[in-house]
């Protein structure tokens, strides 16, 4: 697993190929990543680190206004293998974006909060 600055956007993304990822259909993951105020990770309530990061649909053109994905928490833990919690599922960017900026989350539970709140399309 890494996590890699995205190039001219500023943002950080997150990765790990499908073979150190556990439980999530032999997927891997690649995504943009939500960063809580002051910091990278977001610590659930045990004090462990998570990502929290927004994947495309595989086959999405990312030029395209209205990307779909899903928002997903993947563990920080490092020599393990990653595992994957599903926060919402088939939304989109724009709509994921704003609720994260708009509320800011701290924590994993702050977090699976504000994308439970996204709205789901159609």
């Amino acid at each position: 697993m890494n996590w890699r600055e995205a190039g001219g956007a500023g943002g950080v993304r997150f990765a790990a190929p499908p073979e150190e990822v556990a439980d999530f259909q032999g997927r891997g993951v690649d995504g943009s990543a939500y960063l809580p105020r002051g910091g990278i990770l977001f610590k659930d309530a045990d004090g462990d680190p998570w990502w929290v990061i927004f994947q495309e649909t595989p086959g999405t053109d990312p030029r395209h206004t209205h990307v779909r994905g899903d928002v997903l928490a993947c563990t920080a833990t490092h020599d393990e293998l990653v595992h994957v919690r599903v926060l919402a599922a088939d939304v989109l960017q724009v709509d994921a974006d704003a609720a994260f900026r708009q509320d800011a989350p701290v924590s994993l539970e702050d977090a699976a909060d504000v994308a439970a709140r996204i709205p789901r399309p159609g």
